[in-house]
């Protein structure tokens, strides 16, 4: 019987310290603020610059426990967003839906009692919907690059701030949303970049 007892009275001092190793994934539901993405529109001797409104983004960040340092990460991040107007593109809808999908992860950088930094990084596709029926949806490969900051407010949540840099790749002077009638957007260059500045709550469990 005193056996006994010692085994379950060390079975629940080693509770805590079970369930802090546990702790192998994190959710962060985030809103945050996107910006960048020029366009050019027109003929080749007679373009203009189509820019997108910078507003707010939401996403969804799952990431999983790799190592003491690494953590494996899935990112969904989604924004709709306007094509600025312009006196000679005045589509029936001006509303574009972008969404990056990315699979990637983090490493620690830094560590303190205040924060944990991290770089974190990640591979997928830009899904790019425009609304007006003129114009045909466009799916590319893309990656993100960024930085992490998580200040632990309790045992399991922290809050969660970012930056990342979003890369997607294109030829160059690649035409975009085109159909059978339209294909006077372009992209100049063969990556075409969007930032993004996101605070979120990361629970652990």
């Amino acid at each position: 019987m005193r056996t006994l007892s010692i085994v379950c009275l060390s079975a629940l001092l080693a509770l805590p310290v079970v369930a802090k190793e546990t702790k192998t994934f994190e959710i962060t539901p985030f809103a945050g603020y996107r910006f960048g993405g020029d366009f050019d529109y027109g003929e080749d001797d007679s373009t203009t610059r189509l820019k997108l409104e910078e507003t707010t983004s939401f996403g969804l960040l799952t990431a999983w426990k790799f190592d003491s340092n690494r953590q494996g990460e899935v990112l969904i991040s989604h924004y709709s967003t306007n094509f600025s107007q312009h006196s000679d593109f005045i589509p029936t809808d001006d509303e574009l839906a972008i969404t990056y999908a990315h699979v990637g992860g983090n490493v620690t950088v830094s560590k303190s009692s205040f924060a944990t930094w991290h770089v974190a990084g990640g591979l997928g596709f830009t899904h790019m919907s425009p609304q007006d029926n003129q114009l045909d949806n466009e799916t590319r490969f893309s990656m993100n690059l960024g930085l992490i900051g998580k200040i632990p407010v309790s045992e399991n949540i922290s809050l969660h701030l970012s930056g990342r840099l979003y890369g997607t790749f294109f030829n160059s002077d690649s035409t975009i949303f085109c159909n059978e009638e339209n294909c006077l957007i372009s992209i100049s260059s063969d990556l075409w970049v969007q930032q993004e500045l996101a605070a979120g709550i990361s629970v652990a469990f």
